[in-house]
């Protein structure tokens, strides 16, 4: 039964990824940017989500009857998060070969389907969901599938701090291609766990930084000295500006309850993202469900991963059209200069984009003539945005460790941009 299940999860996997890419067959009827459709893919996804249901079935008739050991929880999680890993690349492997092999990057989500006017955020917010449906899927099974293991697995690698929670955030960031709102959404469960403040910074700026496809493709189709910036800043950010401000914040926080506690001037803040936090309590979701057979394993992780995508799906919509209002309310024309530099780094860290996007936007600038503003953008664009403040800043408790982090990111880009005028 469970070799069953994977084998039915492996197959409902390849047919979306299919969906979304167009590997597997010479003809498709329908091709879109961002999707693609052959017959075959009905029967397919069919029998893959048939047999996944019937297995699950087949597993809880069998765990009722039968005490599983802690083996079989362990090898049903790790081919779990094996499929989940390899998907993940070859969805972002896929558009990465073929970008290298023709030398740019395909940018046509930015037109948002041609509208203009007041209408275009809400377009660019569509457009922007349709073309990371994929991503944000597989961002959703993994980040139901960490709260559901990561009592058991994970904590403690994810408790260490100092320095070296930051080494172990970045290096579990290294093969997960997020953007920060896909990472911060895994915030509140880490946080929840134990999971230092070293780790859970480093982890969340590091997906969509340092992950392994963003770094090659900055390499192959950025300007040398702006891939080596690109990768140089994101290293900078991960490692050294996410320890700095950890530490600096855990000082202002003692000092704050020794003398006066929380500064009221943060109060409404405060209230505001503990109610924006509460539409993603994690630890809500699953709540008390007993992890002892694979099937509760299994059921758990389905339905956290439900659960997830009936808040985080609306709330990423939302948060894209005010991401792209704020965008469009940006003068019509930047210059090649400081003033520029600092208005695209402070713009670039609230707005929104999906992981890698940052590279066609700046090869746009550059291209213009912008050096400064683009490379500016590579560095603030994918590290921060403002929904992965919200819930940073929610999961935390301490949003001035968020104010700071922000700071952080907009010095650096400031920097990155200054090299280049």
């Amino acid at each position: 039964m469970l070799a069953g299940f994977i084998v039915s999860f492996a197959l409902t996997l390849l047919t979306l990824l299919d969906i979304r890419r167009g590997v597997l067959f010479a003809e498709y009827p329908v091709r879109t940017f961002f999707l693609v459709f052959n017959p075959l893919h009905v029967p397919m996804l069919a029998v893959g989500m048939a047999g996944m249901f019937a297995c699950y079935r087949g597993l809880r008739r069998l765990d009722a009857r039968r005490s599983a050991t802690p083996r079989h929880l362990q090898a049903v999680t790790l081919v779990i998060l094996a499929l989940l890993v390899i998907d993940l690349f070859a969805y972002r492997g896929v558009p990465a070969a073929r970008s290298l092999a023709s030398g740019r990057l395909a940018v046509d989500w930015l037109g948002a389907f041609g509208v203009t006017g007041w209408g275009l955020p809400f377009a660019q917010a569509t457009s922007f969901l349709l073309n990371v449906w994929h991503a944000t899927m597989i961002g959703i099974l993994l980040s139901a599938l960490a709260l559901t293991v990561l009592p058991v697995y994970l904590k403690s690698y994810v408790t260490r701090g100092g320095f070296t929670g930051s080494i172990f955030g970045a290096m579990f960031a290294l093969p997960q291609p997020f953007c920060s709102c896909c990472s911060s959404v895994m915030a509140p469960s880490f946080v929840r766990r134990g999971a230092s403040t070293t780790f859970l910074l480093s982890f969340i700026i590091g997906a969509p930084m340092l992950n392994v496809t963003t770094m090659l493709l900055a390499v192959a189709l950025l300007p040398w000295p702006f891939a080596i910036t690109r990768i140089l800043a994101g290293i900078v950010i991960t490692l050294v500006v996410t320890y700095l401000v950890a530490r600096v914040a855990d000082r202002w926080d003692g000092a704050a309850r020794s003398t006066a506690g929380m500064v009221p001037a943060s109060g409404w803040i405060q209230r505001v993202g503990s109610l924006y936090l509460r539409l993603f309590d994690l630890d809500r979701i699953i709540g008390d469900r007993r992890l002892d057979a694979p099937s509760q394993l299994v059921g758990a992780w389905l339905y956290a991963s439900g659960r997830i995508a009936l808040v985080l799906v609306p709330t990423l919509w939302a948060w894209s059209v005010i991401a792209s209002a704020l965008f469009a309310a940006l003068p019509p024309t930047f210059g090649n200069n400081l003033a520029s530099v600092v208005l695209a780094a402070v713009v670039g860290t609230f707005f929104m984009i999906s992981t890698w996007s940052e590279i066609p936007m700046a090869l746009q600038l550059i291209q213009s003539g912008f050096t400064g503003p683009a490379a500016a953008l590579l560095v603030v664009l994918p590290a921060i945005s403002l929904p992965c403040m919200m819930l940073l800043g929610g999961a935390l408790q301490r949003f001035r460790i968020v104010a700071l982090l922000s700071i952080g990111v907009m010095i650096v880009g400031i920097g990155a941009g200054a090299l280049f005028l």
